[in-house]
């Protein structure tokens, strides 16, 4: 029977991840919804401890044994090989692949494999490449560009960004498409989560009522603006203020990436009074949920952050810096604030802005803008859409 890349009728998917953890964590659901609409989805991850969780809610898995993320030739081969191997066997109709290495090693192989794919490749943000200025940076950026204007033009892969900046960055082609995020687990991420008592009393127990609890959720990357945030929190708390702050911080080292702090950095850093690094945590919602505004004051170029959009769809109000992927978040300062990057002082003033407003008004704001432009109905399906 020949196989028909409508959207009415059944097809073969492929979701291509380069972490199991992130597929776990955006992926899944997008992946229930196609399984719902009566599609076939498989999930194609490494095998980095997210296989059996994926499979245990109902979603096929092949893992590769490959950190394709690793700069070494012989992993990139393994990869490819291992790719291609997958795409021959499975013939699928639809091979959606997200983040750079899948999107860049992924889509010549699915073409060469069989050209009636329909391949897209899902750009979800530019990262520390396009934020630096040095002969290096400049030709990475040359060779991603290249790379993905030769798989749109070439290789007729659909490509889809989560921001307007990173579409013109890449040439603002018509045939490129923007899907505004990727939405979040809205079963998890509401404004009615009870909030964990024992929880709150361990994490905030230098609180008190003229606290204002802020929370960060980000891997542990100099580029997301933390050094400036902690140097915010630390510089309000020595005014003669009445009110102060308590900065909850759930992030991770990311070893693999030159920008990321060090240990020892982190644990100088958490030394600071009213400065709570919790590492990596899977109760983001519960932590959202005690927390007053959520701030990322990041200069890395976002797609769109996952964390911002939990903190929207849970009513709370943002601050976070006027850059790609981060600005199109806050809308006419109605529901948070946009500071200009690598500025302590702007935070500071932000902050003290929002403290002398009306908090509840600005996470209602939130809350409708996330559901009229970034909710899971729909990202998911402007992304199904693209499938035809």
């Amino acid at each position: 029977m020949e196989k028909n890349n409508n959207s009415n009728q059944n097809i073969k998917i492929a979701l291509v991840e380069n972490f199991g953890s992130d597929f776990y964590g955006a992926r899944l659901r997008y992946a229930k919804f196609l399984k719902n609409k009566g599609h076939d989805v498989i999930a194609v991850i490494p095998n980095d401890g997210y296989v059996e969780k994926i499979e245990i809610e109902g979603v096929p898995v092949i893992s590769i044994d490959i950190d394709v993320r690793k700069r070494n030739i012989k992993n990139v081969r393994t990869y490819i090989k291992e790719l291609k191997k997958i795409f021959k066997k499975e013939q699928f109709d639809v091979i959606h692949l997200y983040r750079l290495q899948p999107n860049l090693l992924g889509t010549f192989i699915a073409y060469k494999v069989n050209r009636s794919h329909r391949i897209i490749n899902h750009i979800t943000g530019l990262g520390m490449a396009f934020t630096k200025k040095s002969i290096k940076y400049k030709l990475i950026q040359f060779i991603v560009k290249s790379g993905y204007k030769i798989n749109s033009k070439i290789f007729n892969a659909q490509l889809i960004f989560q921001n307007n900046e990173d579409k013109k960055e890449l040439g603002n082609y018509k045939d490129f498409m923007v899907v505004k995020g990727s939405a979040v687990n809205e079963d998890k991420f509401f404004p009615e989560v009870t909030v964990n008592e024992e929880l709150q009393k361990d994490i905030l127990k230098t609180a008190n009522s003229k606290t204002i609890n802020l929370i960060f959720v980000s891997r542990l990357l100099k580029q997301k603006g933390l050094t400036y945030l902690i140097k915010a929190v630390k510089d309000f708390n020595l005014k003669d203020n009445n009110t102060k702050l308590n900065l909850i911080i759930a992030g991770w080292i990311d070893t693999n990436n030159p920008d990321s702090f060090t240990e020892s950095e982190i644990k100088e850093l958490g030394s600071i009074d009213s400065i709570n690094f919790l590492g990596r945590r899977t109760d983001i919602n519960q932590l959202i949920a005690i927390s007053d505004i959520a701030i990322l004051p990041t200069f890395y170029r976002e797609g769109t952050p996952r964390f911002l959009l939990e903190a929207m769809a849970m009513k709370k109000p943002i601050i976070t810096t006027d850059m790609p992927g981060c600005n199109h978040l806050v809308k006419d300062s109605k529901n948070g604030i946009l500071v200009k990057p690598k500025s302590s002082e702007e935070i500071i003033k932000a902050i003290e802005k929002l403290i002398n407003s009306d908090l509840s008004i600005f996470g209602d704001n939130s809350k409708d803008i996330y559901d009229k432009e970034f909710s899971e109905t729909i990202v998911y399906n402007k992304l199904l859409s693209t499938y035809n």
